[in-house]
């Protein structure tokens, strides 16, 4: 095959599966943003319950099925949207006033906790995301016969190392500025993205910075 011809059948595999790798995107973003969301309320009307109640009403929500433990990973949070909820319909002129705010600061710190399970729990799925991908890339240049050699390097596995011996300075500006590619993986929390020629020749692009060498 010759040398131009080759270099259209890499530009189209890079291309189509730069795509492939944007959809993949898509779902974990969808799955992620999904399991985030609070489960719907109904909103309380105004002078529904009295505020004694709506005291009554906050504390069972905490309560119920409030589990705490060392792994905050395993912990059960209880209602806490419910009880954000019945504490804000308090006023500030009632005599129960006082102690709905003692209660509202229970609900904060509990979102804070939530918060930061949260974000462990988005990094553990990104990261799971990332040896996917890095997987599913490598195979799919190898049934291509372009034999990349992908590798995930970094305690995070950040940083995505594509070793292959026909890379050069026009493919490499090619599959950078003409795919979708490295917004893909900076998407799924790729911080580095190095296409390594193996014979003293890199290119090395910070994703977080934008930056190319």
């Amino acid at each position: 095959m010759y040398p131009s011809k080759l270099r259209n059948k890499e530009w189209f595999i890079i291309g189509s599966f730069a795509t492939g790798v944007s959809i993949l995107f898509v779902m974990v973003t969808w799955n992620t943003k999904n399991a985030r969301q609070t489960a719907p309320v109904h909103e309380i009307k105004p002078g529904e319950l009295t505020p004694f109640e709506h005291l009554t009403e906050a504390r069972k929500a905490l309560a119920d099925g409030y589990k705490p433990g060392e792994d905050q990973l395993k912990t059960s949070w209880g209602r806490v949207y419910d009880a954000r909820i019945h504490l804000g319909a308090v006023q500030n002129d009632s005599p129960e006033y006082a102690e709905a705010q003692r209660l509202m600061d229970e609900v904060k710190q509990r979102e804070a906790e939530m918060g930061r399970v949260s974000e462990v729990l988005t990094q553990i799925c990104l990261k799971k995301r990332r040896e996917e991908v890095a997987g599913k890339l490598e195979k799919y240049f190898m049934d291509k016969e372009m034999y990349v050699a992908v590798k995930l390097e970094g305690e995070e596995e950040t940083i995505l190392r594509l070793e292959y011996i026909f890379w050069s300075r026009p493919l490499v500006y090619r599959v950078v500025n003409g795919t979708g590619l490295l917004p893909a993986l900076k998407n799924i929390g790729y911080l580095k993205v190095i296409f390594d020629a193996t014979h003293d020749y890199s290119w090395t692009y910070d994703l977080e910075g934008g930056s190319g060498e």
